[in-house]
């Protein structure tokens, strides 16, 4: 077996995305073995890839590019990668199986990512602002205290750094960066940063070596969308009809009712100072003017709401 491993997959988004749906979609077929949870701790302990986590004890998750490139780095990952292929695979024959690995937190190092591999594909899904932002806030209330970061320049791509309990949060640091308990903003800023990230990175490589998903068209076809996930990976359909029967169809309707008006604002302001920079990031375009009147509408029928209250 060559010491560099063949053609994996690797799956990329901001978090709340979908990704873990579509990985358990992806994974459950015959020439996918998709190694879970993200493989932090292969990234971080074979590969020197660090990623904020309790499990890797890393509290950054540093940009990197193709001038970080280690020599060997890409032997120890391929190593440890098909070690983890072999726990994984099931029945699955791992000679004739393509490693899928799902993990958010390569958003800020695809330049990397690329070298390493340069026979890689990607999986892109991205999911609407709104509903990626209320889940945010929803699941990032545990007892690892999520920290976004201050920009330091233009060319650095953020990801999210950890403390390990609310003790160990430095007094200097802005508590409104901190979460559960932050500034939602915040969320916003890693949810458009990320997905620029990767849009920037789509345009650097060749228009077969990555797939766009949108996460709501996932949720409402999920067999047209994963046919043709599967025929651009090359390989043959092969539909999990009990795991898509499974999807909860209606898990993009909840945002507006898991937010307050005040940040539902926010968002509106959020949306407003981005523009136009938000139609050049997806290649459906128009994100602008269809959020600006996704979240007036939200806020026009609140107070028409409150009126009605009050009268």
């Amino acid at each position: 077996m060559n010491s560099i491993i063949k053609k994996p997959i690797f799956l990329v988004g901001c978090m709340r995305s979908g990704t873990t749906i579509l990985a358990d979609l992806l994974g459950s077929h015959p020439n996918i073995i998709h190694c879970p949870f993200e493989l932090r701790s292969v990234w971080s302990k074979a590969g020197n890839v660090p990623m904020a986590s309790p499990k890797t004890h890393d509290l950054k998750c540093p940009c990197l590019k193709e001038n970080d490139v280690q020599p060997g780095q890409a032997e120890r990952l391929s190593r440890a990668f098909i070690t983890e292929m072999k726990k994984n695979r099931g029945s699955k024959n791992v000679k004739h199986a393509c490693l899928l690995n799902k993990n958010p937190h390569l958003a800020n190092k695809l330049p990397l990512v690329n070298v390493l591999f340069p026979d890689s594909r990607f999986i892109w899904i991205y999911r609407d602002l709104p509903s990626v932002t209320s889940s945010l806030k929803k699941i990032l209330n545990r007892k690892v205290i999520h920290y976004w970061p201050e920009q330091e320049d233009l060319e650095t791509v953020r990801c999210w750094e950890c403390f390990f309990n609310i003790n160990s949060i430095p007094p200097q640091v802005d508590r409104k960066r901190c979460f559960p308990g932050g500034d939602i903003k915040y969320l916003m800023e890693y949810w458009f940063e990320t997905n620029k990230a990767i849009s920037d990175f789509s345009q650097t490589i060749s228009s077969d070596r990555i797939f766009l998903i949108k996460e709501e068209q996932l949720i409402a076809e999920p067999e047209n969308v994963l046919a043709d996930c599967q025929s651009f990976l090359g390989i043959p359909i092969n539909l999990p009809k009990m795991m898509i029967n499974k999807i909860d169809r209606n898990r993009n309707e909840l945002w507006s009712n898991s937010l307050p008006k005040v940040e539902i604002q926010s968002m509106l302001n959020f949306v407003q100072e981005q523009g136009d920079s938000l139609n050049k990031i997806f290649p459906e375009g128009k994100l602008f003017e269809r959020y600006n009147a996704m979240i007036l509408s939200k806020l026009f029928s609140e107070r028409a709401e409150e009126i009605k209250t009050n009268s």
